[in-house]
């Protein structure tokens, strides 16, 4: 769930979304995973609490992963007011990193807000083109240096293994329709981790502390909009989140883990 939270919140305040994506392992689990969501901290602004939950879950479709996230959270604001915000995401990412469909829907108070949808192909000289038929239809052509949600991770994890300590990516997942988002990741070291729940397909794995910051589409700005922290495990898995939006922090509890089978390929 990487990039599962990363923005939303932000989105709400600024007008903006972007949903962070889950990780890729070379050895990728397919799983569920449900998490609680709170405030952690409040630095300023109107917000009085926030509270949630996510599920996420990833499967193994042989020459696809689907990918589909729910989000759900309570906003009480500073005057007492509650907001009720939630978010739903499908895709479709290639194995061989060709092809992307999305489709996401935020809505507040059970009425949509905003919803995208379509498909992005990488061509032969490696830019990604992509075509929207929401919120209307429409058409960008993105550089070669941009990657899709799960590229992104796989990128992640290979720059750990290597101890790098920095990884900057153009990530493109469906969510905006201004182009691709500039991220930037500060990696910690890749070691064996005390999982924060027990559970099998933790157990005996190595994870790796990961920041990333990221900087609204197409805006060139030299501050983050949001940041987002969490422990990456080598089978995708992700906890220990922590998503600081500037005037709030969120936090975000594995609550439960579960193993999903891997489709029958032949």
């Amino acid at each position: 769930m990487r990039r599962l939270l990363s923005r939303l919140m932000a989105g709400l305040v600024a007008g903006e979304f972007f949903l962070p994506f889950p990780a890729l392992a070379d050895s990728l689990q397919p799983h569920k995973a449900v998490y609680s969501l709170s405030l952690s901290r409040l630095k300023a602004g109107a917000l009085a609490g926030a509270s949630g939950t996510a599920t996420y879950q990833i499967r193994d479709l042989c020459t696809v992963w689907s990918v589909s996230q729910k989000l759900d959270i309570d906003i009480i604001n500073g005057d007492g007011g509650s907001s009720a915000i939630g978010f739903q995401s499908a895709t479709l990412e290639d194995k061989n990193t060709h092809r992307f469909v999305f489709r996401t829907i935020m809505s507040q108070d059970g009425q949509v807000t905003s919803e995208t949808s379509g498909e992005a192909t990488r061509n032969r000289r490696g830019e990604v083109v992509v075509h929207y038929t929401r919120p209307q239809t429409s058409s960008v052509t993105l550089p070669a240096r941009t990657v899709f949600p799960l590229q992104q991770a796989q990128a992640l994890l290979k720059a750990a293994r290597e101890k790098k300590l920095h990884l900057a990516t153009d990530l493109f997942d469906g969510s905006v329709e201004t182009g691709s988002i500039p991220t930037y990741a500060t990696l910690g070291r890749l070691a064996p981790q005390v999982a924060s729940l027990s559970s099998p397909l933790l157990k005996g794995q190595e994870a790796v502390p990961v920041s990333i910051a990221s900087f609204g589409a197409g805006t060139g700005a030299l501050l983050p909009d949001s940041a987002y922290s969490d422990r990456l495990w080598t089978n995708g898995v992700e906890d220990r989140l922590l998503i600081d939006f500037g005037d709030y922090v969120l936090s975000g509890t594995l609550d439960s883990l579960t193993s999903l089978p891997a489709a029958s390929c032949h």
